[in-house]
């Protein structure tokens, strides 16, 4: 982006595009520091707000970073998760066609869906996706623990099966906690980044007009500005109100 200024002059000042957020930070990082490096009475009427602004970054960084950091985190155990997930289910799947071969629907109270086939009562169906799956890890975990401990499935063992369900239940929640913290995060850096382009753009004018006699000048660079040579045919065709 283009600051359309100084129209005749040799040089052009350019700026980040708003939907940048990083280069509009380190923008402002170099701004205050070469703000703080003047005295007190030549700094700009933005600069104050430049920094009060800036020093709200870091905590929306933070929740940036820390909600992909969660989310990720919580993918990887999830997928885990998932792999133990499945092979506990295709066991227990195993054990009730054993168990109840004659008599599928008693696989019901276990969380198993049964289809009617017209054969022996029926079929047991194994449960597609992860939902189901933890649907029927929860059911099977709550119907075991509700039986006395002599008459429970051997394999796989209840502590394991209450485990994984609940490491999902826990990691799935974490995961769109992570995703929630970036969103925000990165909606409030967004527009943080916003507001500070506007008064960094404001701080220039301010710096050129004042300093420089409204002159746009590579000095502009000691605060961090992109200044370019401005071909003479541009500075020709170029109007006052024209931006890049």
């Amino acid at each position: 982006m283009q600051l359309g200024f100084d129209m005749k002059g040799q040089y052009n000042v350019r700026f980040p595009l708003p939907g940048k957020t990083t280069p509009v930070f380190t923008l402002a990082d170099a701004f205050l520091k070469k703000e703080d490096a003047i005295d007190a009475a030549v700094r700009t009427v933005y600069t104050e707000d430049i920094r009060a602004l800036l020093a709200e970054v870091g905590g929306s960084l933070d929740l940036k970073i820390g909600g992909e950091v969660r989310r990720v985190q919580s993918s990887e155990e999830v997928k885990a998760l998932d792999e133990q997930a499945a092979a506990l289910v295709e066991k227990i799947h195993r054990a009730m066609v054993y168990e109840f071969g004659d008599t599928p629907a008693k696989a019901a109270e276990w969380g198993f869906d049964i289809k009617q086939t017209g054969k022996r009562g029926g079929s047991i169906l194994m449960p597609d996706g992860r939902a189901a799956i933890v649907q029927v890890l929860d059911r099977y975990a709550k119907a075991e623990n509700a039986r006395p401990e002599a008459e429970r499935f051997q394999s796989p063992a209840l502590a394991e099966v209450i485990a994984v369900v609940d490491g999902l239940k826990s990691n799935i929640g974490a995961r769109q906690t992570g995703k929630s913290q970036r969103a925000a995060g990165t909606q409030q850096s967004n527009e943080t980044a916003v507001r500070l382009l506007d008064l960094l753009q404001a701080g220039a004018v301010q710096i050129i007009l004042k300093q420089f006699d409204g002159k746009v000048t590579p000095e502009l660079g000691e605060w961090g500005f992109e200044v370019t040579a401005r071909s003479s045919a541009k500075a020709k065709t170029t109007t006052p109100t024209e931006n890049g």
